[in-house]
């Protein structure tokens, strides 16, 4: 399997991110490294923006996934967090391999809704995309994906995390602060729903 080459790019919204995770892969299998290669950009937004998507995405039924996933984004954002200027994961995550015959029918799946919510992103409240917010904003993140691993034994409800994550993540690329706040709103509900379930108060 081979990645294409290119100069680094600043991605600005959720269709170039799919858009470009299928443009620059090819062959039968793909693994982390090809996928993050094809991120090329000196953002950490559309980085941490990979794997939530994933998670979210049907790819992320694949048995042991959002434990994968998770595991990422908590490296990921803890590099974030102290602003580390090149982002590094192990070598046993980047050799992760799976078919990317999947990767292209998430992609294919979340597509019409990127394009969707594309139209809606703006320049608003840029302060909150910047540091020290986006300090915090990391720290969150590598939170979140630590319920990951607890939310993985119950079918799709790593959801509610990677969701947050992703507005998070998006709120960085596209430098909208809105989804910031979205994204905060939506980590309430995860600790609420992960209080319920520790304590047996959940129903459905």
């Amino acid at each position: 399997m081979s990645t294409s080459t290119a100069p680094p790019t600043e991605i600005h919204n959720l269709t170039g991110v799919l858009d470009t995770l299928v443009e620059n892969t090819d062959g039968t299998d793909i693994t982390l490294g090809d996928i993050m290669k094809t991120m090329n950009s000196r953002s950490y937004g559309p980085l941490l923006l990979v794997p939530a998507l994933i998670a979210l995405s049907p790819i992320g039924a694949i048995p042991g996934m959002s434990i994968f996933t998770g595991s990422i984004i908590i490296i990921m954002a803890s590099q974030m967090v102290f602003n580390l200027s090149h982002p590094w994961l192990p070598q046993y995550l980047l050799s992760f391999k799976f078919a990317r015959e999947k990767l292209c029918k998430g992609v294919e799946t979340l597509k019409p809704w990127s394009q969707w919510i594309d139209r809606f992103f703006k320049k608003r409240i840029p302060f909150l995309t910047k540091t020290p917010f986006e300090n915090l904003i990391a720290a969150i993140c590598v939170g979140l994906a630590i319920l990951f691993y607890p939310l993985a034994l119950l079918p799709g409800a790593v959801a509610l995390p990677s969701g947050a994550i992703v507005l998070f993540a998006l709120g960085l690329t596209t430098r909208d602060g809105l989804l910031i706040v979205l994204g905060l709103l939506l980590t309430l509900a995860c600790l609420v729903t992960a209080w319920m379930l520790w304590t047996g108060n959940f129903s459905a």
